[in-house]
């Protein structure tokens, strides 16, 4: 019988107090029962790679029960090879680097010189959010306006997709993307019908032009791309910014070294990870870590306990933007790598380089100290509640 743990209700002023606290579980089993999350969670860095490698015992299939069934992440076999190729064709590094200079900069300058006209600011509300929202918009045609009117919406489904275990978590979710179906299906009628010059017309073009389907399939694309694109992106932000801002000496080198920038991003993605976890479905018996789970089992992979396993990341407790990236997690592994990772760092790239230049005496304020939570706001994220800093 697994051990029963209840680790994942934690809160802490420390932001790499979680991922220690996993880690140290880690040492203990490979394999527990969460009581929180009410599946059997995979600790060990080793056994967490071994499932991402496993795509045919280790299915997505968990998330077929939701929101995004028949969307990228719920296809296998040629289905998710076409489609697949198509998003990484319209999101490879060389693809997307055209809307650097053209919407992703002018949207983190814009966002920055709000900035300048205060001496103190919480970033993660005006800059971790603002930036990726105002890129998203951008990026895919849809008023900024309508995508803040709806985050609680979009947070309530991004949780049902990454807790497909709790049924009322799920019932949530649903209800939520009825709210917004009606705006989905117009979004993508009209991409379909007349395919605007945005990437999300991009992608409509190329969904038609691959007989990939029409209207129905633009839709999961759209949803996918509104729930992946910015608030993913917020949380990942923020926890870089988290990180920086507690090792001052790591702002001043990205200052005079912006090269390392890159290197800094993967670094707060191991250290402060967004992304606590991910499921997978158990297709057939399998053993992992030791432990026997049966055909059916929803397995739970915790991707930070990986991120500080000593035997992959030597003295992971330390923040080091000189460390030499291996394997990081943060967007998944395997088959179902996120293909809008190459997004999300240039965003983070240049939002932080520009902030950084802007704002020279960037530090944390003392006074203010934010709490760290594996649900911070209602989201399915790991991070803070607020990043009070002063900018001058």
């Amino acid at each position: 019988m697994l051990p029963r743990k209840n680790l994942f209700s934690f809160t802490s002023k420390d932001p790499s107090a979680f991922a220690i606290h996993l880690a140290a579980a880690a040492r203990e089993h490979s394999v527990y029962f969460d009581e929180g999350l009410g599946v059997p969670v995979v600790l060990r860095g080793a056994d967490v790679t071994a499932v991402l490698r496993d795509s045919e015992t280790f299915s997505t299939r968990a998330y077929d029960n939701g929101i995004m069934k028949g969307t990228l992440v719920t296809l296998g076999g040629e289905s998710h090879t076409r489609m697949r190729r198509l998003f990484n064709a319209v999101l490879s590094p060389r693809v997307i680097s055209r809307y650097e200079e053209a919407i992703v900069t002018p949207v983190a300058r814009r966002v920055v010189e709000r900035l300048a006209r205060k001496e103190q600011a919480d970033l993660f509300d005006d800059f971790a959010m603002s930036m990726p929202m105002g890129v998203t918009s951008a990026l895919f045609g849809l008023p900024e306006e309508r995508i803040a009117e709806n985050d609680v919406l979009i947070r309530k489904m991004i949780r049902s997709v990454v807790m497909p275990q709790d049924p009322v978590v799920m019932a949530e979710g649903r209800s939520a993307h009825a709210a917004m179906e009606a705006q989905l299906r117009e979004i993508a009628e009209r991409e379909v019908a007349h395919p605007s010059d945005t990437l999300l017309g991009e992608i409509a073009r190329a969904i038609v032009a691959e007989g990939l389907g029409g209207v129905e399939a633009c839709e999961g694309v759209v949803l996918t791309l509104i729930l992946a694109s910015y608030e993913t992106t917020s949380w990942m932000l923020a926890n870089l910014l988290v990180a920086l801002l507690a090792h001052p000496e790591s702002m001043n080198q990205l200052r005079q070294q912006p090269s390392l920038l890159p290197q800094a991003i993967e670094e707060s993605t191991r250290w402060c990870s967004s992304v606590a976890g991910i499921v997978r479905f158990v297709e057939r018996e399998a053993t992992i870590g030791g432990e026997t789970l049966a055909a059916g089992t929803i397995l739970y992979l915790s991707l930070m306990a990986r991120h500080y396993d000593e035997e992959i990341y030597p003295r992971p407790e330390i923040f080091d933007i000189h460390r030499r990236p291996v394997g990081m997690l943060n967007f998944g592994g395997g088959l179902h790598y996120c293909v809008g990772a190459p997004l999300a760092r240039m965003e983070a790239r240049i939002g932080v380089s520009l902030l950084l230049e802007r704002f020279p005496a960037l530090r944390a304020d003392p006074t203010l100290r934010p709490t760290f939570s594996t649900a911070p706001r209602g989201a399915a994220a790991f991070g803070p509640d607020q990043i009070p800093a002063l900018l001058v």
